[in-house]
């Protein structure tokens, strides 16, 4: 996270990422609003988390996958990332049993 807030501070209007869809490019963020992004998403991390939680990360592909990946760099929490459940199917939800 040294690195982001490095190029959020200098190089804060370079394109950081592009989110291509169909080759086509759909958006992008410059690393000033990739870093802007990513510390809103931090200060409600810290709010609800300690340092080294593990949060799961429901985003299909895209930039706020990334500003939420770094958000939680910056709160000092694990990210776990996982594809969302697709509307209409079922899932199975598997507990640990205890006796």
């Amino acid at each position: 996270s040294g690195i982001m807030r490095y190029r959020a501070v200098n190089q804060s209007e370079q394109q950081a990422f592009t989110f291509l869809v169909n080759g086509q490019e759909e958006s992008d963020f410059t690393y000033q609003e990739l870093d802007f992004k990513a510390r809103g998403i931090a200060v409600t991390l810290k709010q609800i988390t300690t340092s080294g939680d593990r949060v799961l990360l429901l985003y299909p592909p895209g930039l706020e996958f990334i500003a939420a990946f770094f958000g939680c760099l910056y709160a000092g929490v694990v990210a776990v990332p996982a594809y969302p459940p697709r509307q209409n199917k079922s899932f199975i939800s598997l507990t640990s049993g205890g006796n």
